[in-house]
């Protein structure tokens, strides 16, 4: 979709981009904060997300349950939040004509929170429900478990994070959401139709981040993930075996991010790539993904999903097989070309809306305030070249770091015999 993006400095030290999608009708706005579980105290680790909850429910104009958002949906707009590891996130989609309406909330919301126990025990009690649930998403629990090895100081269990709720107090969120929600220490990206770059916005954004006191960045961490002797096991009486095989290493240039997202899609990218397509050819397994991850600081590259037991090992093997081969070069032109056509086109037919472009450009905005050009860089993706995406291989292989989780009807014997039959992935 056509579009057009400027970026804007403003007098606080907030930063952001509005990007001119003519026509639009419709206004996508996210805000993030460097704020995330990582600018927490460890031994409270949900300071952040209770925020995040209390946040975008109440405020001083509208102190009642549930009343802010209420009301910020009253004409069919979407409102949501998010925390991570890294940030809070206030996410915003109206059309064109409550942007007023909605900047006005936006403003509310980020400058006027109200901080009192009665909010704060019942979202507890929310924050509580939604962690129980996620104890039971099977793929997430064996994830997050090996997270929390991997990188110790940046993830915390399920079950220790719903322990330690009890002890998150009023005097807790205050402190943190004045720490770390000031202007500077913002990012915005909105998307809609903005004819003059967003010149007028910008006044009124001013307005808002203007009441923020002005704050720094907070950098985040540039950790790489640690290297896991042993297995991570989860035991749970389900039919399935859930798995998380992961590779970590350093920062990666921008040609070797985009020559992972190619290797990617070579090794799971639909039923012809390599490892998926055998997978469904042979009947091992109805899906195979594959996590690609790169951020200043670390990169992993690895596979996830479920199998059944009796399919297990074989599954493995054909991981370890095909990835050692594309390692080691035997990997053909044809390819990488049908890599390269199956990701442009699901690029294209994925950017069809503001809130489509809009995630185009925020993930690289927010971590290192680049402005990811959308034409140039599929330019750059049709000419990585085979052996780049082959020395990507490598370098995972050779990042002497690694980890492994698996959950379901394991011990740790047979853990370790699946960690036998993986071995090829990072042997150079």
């Amino acid at each position: 979709m056509k579009h057009s993006v400027s970026e804007h400095h403003l007098a606080g030290g907030a930063s952001g981009l509005v990007i001119d999608v003519p026509g639009s009708d419709v206004v996508s706005i996210q805000v993030r904060f460097n704020s995330g579980f990582q600018f927490s105290q460890p031994d409270l680790y949900e300071i952040p997300h209770v925020m995040e909850h209390v946040l975008a429910t109440v405020t001083k104009r509208h102190p009642g349950p549930n009343q802010f958002i209420i009301d910020a949906q009253k004409n069919g707009a979407y409102v949501n939040a998010s925390t991570s590891v890294d940030s809070n996130g206030y996410i915003y989609e109206c059309a064109d004509f409550e942007l007023e309406r909605i900047l006005d909330l936006v403003e509310e919301q980020l400058a006027e929170p109200l901080f009192e126990p009665v909010s704060l025990k019942a979202e507890i009690g929310n924050v509580r429900e939604e962690l129980t649930r996620n104890t039971t998403q099977h793929a997430t629990v064996c994830s997050v478990r090996l997270a929390e090895k991997a990188y110790p100081n940046l993830w915390l269990d399920y079950d220790a994070r719903i322990a330690q709720l009890e002890g998150i107090k009023v005097e807790h969120i205050e402190k943190h959401y004045h720490q770390t929600h000031t202007s500077a220490n913002s990012r915005f990206v909105i998307a809609g139709s903005f004819p003059d770059g967003g010149a007028k916005l910008a006044k009124r954004l001013d307005k808002i981040f203007g009441r923020l006191p002005v704050g720094e960045r907070k950098p985040r961490s540039l950790e790489i993930g640690l290297n896991l002797k042993s297995p991570i096991v989860t035991k749970r009486d389900i039919q399935q075996l859930y798995y998380r095989v992961v590779m970590y290493f350093g920062e990666l240039t921008e040609p070797e991010r985009r020559a992972m997202t190619l290797l990617r899609l070579i090794l799971v990218g639909g039923m012809g790539a390599r490892i998926l397509g055998e997978a469904r050819r042979r009947g091992l397994a109805y899906g195979v993904g594959g996590a690609g991850h790169a951020e200043p600081g670390n990169s992993s590259f690895g596979f996830l999903g479920y199998v059944t037991p009796t399919n297990a090992e074989a599954l493995f093997e054909l991981m370890a097989r095909e990835f050692g081969a594309v390692r080691e070069g035997k990997v053909k032109e044809s390819e990488l070309q049908a890599a390269k056509d199956l990701l442009i086109g699901s690029l294209k037919r994925s950017t069809q809306t503001p809130g489509d472009i809009l995630g185009w450009y925020l993930e690289p905005y927010d971590e290192a305030g680049e402005i990811r050009d959308f034409g140039r860089t599929l330019e750059l993706l049709r000419g990585v070249r085979l052996d780049e995406v082959v020395a990507l291989a490598r370098k995972a292989s050779a990042g002497e770091r690694r980890g492994l989780s698996f959950l379901g009807r394991v011990d740790k014997a047979l853990a370790t015999r699946y960690a036998d039959l993986l071995e090829p992935l990072w042997r150079v």
